[in-house]
């Protein structure tokens, strides 16, 4: 992504805000495309006819967005994974696999291993994988990817899909659709707004709203829709690829070092802002697009010239990591922590409850033993 091409997106997402005076800016040459689109939304879903097959054998929570871009999903995921193993569930995720460049990356459904690359599967997935050790599958047709990786894990009881609110080849039980300070944005659909279709949502659009049990749950400490409130926090001690780890108040202890804080993320200032709280004073906070790539990093380590810079030591978020480590291995990461309310949790686990109940007909044989 050239440096116009960055220029013209962020003026576009600052467009999007409440209140900004750049919407009307955008607006006369942007909201009849925006109706236009959600018209064509509006007539597919009306012929869309509706597919049995699409219904999985085994419970699916679908943890999505509708305000467009990096609002807290994966860290949501990675915390309900966690959430269900400890309940002794056993638990896949599947994903997209956004910007994966593998050769089935279009094509055909890819369980991860742990000999894979992030950028040949993805950084989301990849961070998944790595954080929870359940079961991970890519696909563009998210059904198919569900049903290969049920094939290959039988035993599995729910299924995660990471984002997925807005695709047509799932029909899930629950759902989870995560805000963040933003909100809706200007309250306008893409692409003169934020938003990847109207809110509050309107039946018949995607098979996600028609789900039996549906949350909202916030990520920011400003909630501007109602509904549960995560909190987030960094951890506060950061690994390298070998799994060293040193505490983060540890870090400025040499009088000479220099501390580089890089994001590669959705809204990185979030997590510089994270390390300035916790009392860290960073030199450099640097930044790439989300979901670069290997070569971007490259790139960007190039220009820092650390071999003469002994001392310098450079944080980073987990979705950075699993590409960046691939060529500086010194890297430290820091891990993002989600708590998520006791009540939402509890709300949770009694749904699945009733849903794998539901289930026990469509289960296959070795699946008899998951209720």
């Amino acid at each position: 992504m050239n440096k116009l091409t960055q220029f013209l997106a962020r003026t576009l997402e600052r467009s999007w805000l409440k209140g900004s005076r750049l919407a009307w800016v955008f607006a006369p040459v942007l909201w009849p495309l925006s109706k236009l689109i959600w018209f064509a939304l509006r007539w597919h879903a009306i012929w869309r006819p509706t597919k049995d097959q699409d219904v999985l054998p085994v419970a699916l929570l679908v943890v999505g967005n509708v305000y467009v871009g990096g609002v807290g999903k994966t860290p949501l995921v990675i915390a309900l994974v966690e959430h269900f193993k400890a309940q002794g569930i056993s638990v896949g995720v599947i994903s997209r696999g956004y910007a994966s460049r593998g050769a089935n990356s279009a094509r055909a459904p890819q369980v991860l291993s742990a000999q894979d690359q992030a950028s040949a599967v993805g950084d989301e997935p990849m961070l998944i994988f790595k954080r929870t050790g359940v079961p991970v599958c890519i696909g563009v047709n998210r059904h198919l990817a569900a049903m290969h990786l049920l094939h290959l894990h039988p035993q599995l009881q729910v299924i995660v899909s990471d984002d997925g609110l807005q695709n047509n080849a799932l029909t899930p039980e629950m759902t989870v659709c995560v805000f963040d300070n933003r909100g809706l944005g200007n309250g306008w659909t893409l692409p003169a707004g934020p938003l990847r279709e109207v809110w509050p949502r309107i039946k018949g659009l995607h098979p996600s709203q028609s789900a039996p049990y549906q949350w909202v749950v916030n990520t920011g400490d400003q909630p501007q829709i109602s509904g549960f409130a995560a909190q987030r926090s960094l951890a506060k001690k950061a690994f390298n690829a070998k799994g060293v780890g040193i505490e983060l108040e540890q870090l400025q202890a040499h009088p000479n070092a220099q501390l580089i804080a890089l994001a590669g993320v959705g809204q990185p200032h979030l997590f510089f802002e994270m390390l300035n709280n916790l009392g860290l004073d960073i030199d450099r906070c640097l930044t790439l697009p989300d979901h670069a790539g290997v070569e971007d990093y490259v790139v960007l380590l190039n220009s820092l010239n650390l071999e003469s810079k002994p001392n310098t030591q450079i944080l980073c978020t987990e979705k950075d990591a699993v590409k960046l480590w691939s060529v500086y291995p010194q890297a430290l990461a820091v891990a993002l922590e989600m708590q998520l309310p006791s009540a939402f949790l509890k709300e949770i686990d009694q749904a699945l409850t009733v849903v794998m109940h539901n289930k026990r007909a469509f289960s296959k044989p070795s699946n008899a033993d998951m209720i």
